[in-house]
Parts: structure tokens; sequence; C-alpha cells
């Protein structure tokens, strides 16, 4: 049994970077020091650890850091965002040697899983879930993340995924014409596209092309000012406007379906966890029955699906627990001069 440990964890992202320093055993962790900066704010991740270090650390055992982004090799590179980020230079500015680990956001946000509370999870279905399957995990936010933990020795591995920008396959007529206006503005028309904070807005802009709803003039005057995915979210669980109703209702059963989908691929019998930064925002309208819906409408698996539990994740620094827990993986992997860390 290995003793707690500190590590230093990141969470870097295309909107924000959110560092931690983290006392972490193998059941549980406590944040002891934790920052957020606006990434645009920085031209790299070694700008953000240097202003972030100057608040101290004390002796770290290692560090990780989970990357909106394809991992390779020890470097990444931010989908949305400008920065190459490589171990090696930050073994160098973090004076730990071997001892740093860049690893895909949601692999670090499905490791982060094990450390939430039960406070920390929303369930939406039960399910009868099978002991020791595989787990999926999707979140729209900026983007949107897909990752599962898969069964192997005795453990739960988890397996990345750039699953998000793969195509958007509609499954109705409304979600045809909806694919032709999106593909009109942007071209190749993917899940990460509909299913973000900017899919929202193209649904509502979508549903407003057709004239059916009509737009208001209170929402109209709310999206100059304000960012337009929480002006719409907040109208449409007000009760206030029916164009945003309906965008949010398009959004959540895109959501759905695409959850249903991740289920499918992994066989997802341990259950699917909904995290990200828009399912605690618009949980009201995950209860009302369209995404649970859309993740069982699936023939001829849909009485499968039915078995499988769903929970949102409520708790915004998944991402961070999950990167010390990468850490503190890869600590143990390096005490074990035989094995390598498997991680990525």
């Amino acid at each position: 049994m290995f003793l707690p440990m500190r590590v230093l964890a990141g969470d870097i992202g295309g909107t924000k970077t959110s560092l931690g320093v983290v006392e972490i055993g193998p059941r549980r962790l406590s944040l002891l020091r934790h920052e957020r900066y606006r990434s645009r704010d920085h031209g790299s991740l070694e700008s953000v650890l240097t202003e972030f270090l100057r608040g101290g650390s004390g002796r770290l055992a290692a560090a990780a850091f989970g990357v909106a982004g394809p991992v390779r090799e020890g470097r990444a590179f931010v989908t949305k965002l400008p920065w190459r980020i490589e171990e090696r230079s930050l073994e160098k500015l973090l004076s730990l040697p071997r001892r740093v680990r860049l690893v895909n956001d949601f692999v670090a946000a499905a490791l982060g899983l094990s450390y939430l509370p039960a406070r920390s999870v929303a369930v939406l279905s039960r399910g009868r879930p099978e002991p020791g399957g595989p787990i999926a995990l999707i979140g729209a936010g900026t983007g949107l993340g897909q990752a599962a933990l898969l069964p192997v020795g005795g453990r739960y591995e988890p397996a990345a995924s750039e699953g998000g920008h793969a195509d958007f396959g509609p499954r109705t007529a409304r979600e045809d014409a909806l694919v032709r206006f999106v593909r009109a503005r942007h071209g190749r028309v993917s899940r990460d596209r509909l299913l973000s904070g900017d899919g929202l807005r193209l649904a509502y802009e979508f549903l407003r092309s057709t004239g059916r709803p009509r737009e208001s003039a209170s929402v109209r005057r709310a999206l100059r000012n304000e960012d337009p995915a929480a002006v719409i979210a907040r109208f449409a669980l007000a009760g206030k406007d029916r164009l945003c109703a309906e965008a949010l209702k398009t959004f959540v059963s895109i959501y759905g379906s695409e959850a249903g989908n991740l289920a499918l691929q992994y066989k997802a019998t341990g259950g699917v966890f909904v995290a990200g930064g828009i399912a605690p925002k618009i949980l009201p309208a995950l209860r009302r029955g369209g995404f649970l819906e859309a993740f069982r409408s699936k023939p001829p698996l849909s009485a499968s699906l039915r078995t499988i539990p769903i929970r949102v994740v409520l708790e915004p620094e998944l991402g961070l627990y999950g990167a010390a827990a990468a850490a503190y993986r890869m600590a143990i992997e390096v005490r074990r001069p035989s094995s390598k860390s498997r991680i990525r």
C-alpha cells in the first residue's frame, strides 16, 4: 500500500486552465491549493505554471496535466488553443525528471471518477450496472470529450478517444435540415460542432431561420451582450421563451443520442457518466425525458440500453482530480522500475 503523496495537477482547456496542488492517496484526495486562469491570456502552459508556482507548491512527487486534445509520445496540442506542450519542457521547469505526464483531458476525467463523493453526482437512470463492466464518459463544454474505463488486470484502465470530432449522423428530417444549415456555415459537421456551447447557439439560429417559433425581442437584446449559450439555456429553463426551449430540447436530444452511441461502442454495462461544463447547468432539461429517450432509442438494443446507469457529474474540477490521479499512478509506476505507466 502506497501512502498519500503531494502532486501538481492541471486541467488544460481552450477556455480555462485549472491548476492545483493535491494531496492524494489510493481512494481519497484533498485539494490544497487551486487557481484558475483564462487560457488565452497566456502564450503557453509554462507561462501559466510560472505564475502559479510563485504561490508555492511544496515538495512534489509528480505532476500530470489533462489536455483538451490528442497526446502522443509526451507531446500534446490543445485543439482550440495555439499551445504546444511537451513533457520534457515541463520536467525541466518543475525539476521533476521522468515524473511529469500529459494525458488527454477526458482520460484524466475518467480517472477522476473514482474520487468523486456521492454528492457530486446526479442520477438520471439507476439501471442495473454490471460489476466490473466498462464505463463510458462523455462531456460537452467548449468542445465534446469522450473516454472510457476498461477492466484490465483487476483495475480500470482509461481509453482515450477523439470521437467528438467524428462525423455527426442526423436521425430525423429536422436534424437533416440542421446539418445542411451548419454545413453551409462551417463545412464538415462533427459531433463536437453540435455538442458544445457553440452547438446550442447553432441549434437556436437554425430554428430561428425556420421562423417556428419566432424570436422574441427580449432574447434578441440579451444575445447582443451575453454568451449566447448561457442566454438560450436561461430563457429555456425559466420557461420564458419557446424558441430557446425548442433549441435546448434539440440539443438535449442530440446529447442523449450521442451518449447512447458511446454506450454501444464500449458496451458500457458499468455505466455512463455525463460530465463537462454544460450538463450541470441544464440538469433540469436532462431530467425531463428527452435525453433518456434519445439514449435508449436504438433498436434492436433499446432494452439493453435501459439497464445502463446514467449519472451527471456535478463537480467542476473532475479533470483536475483525474490529473492528480494520473500523477499518482505514474509516480507509483516510477517506483517500480520493471513496469511502465500505461496512462495516455
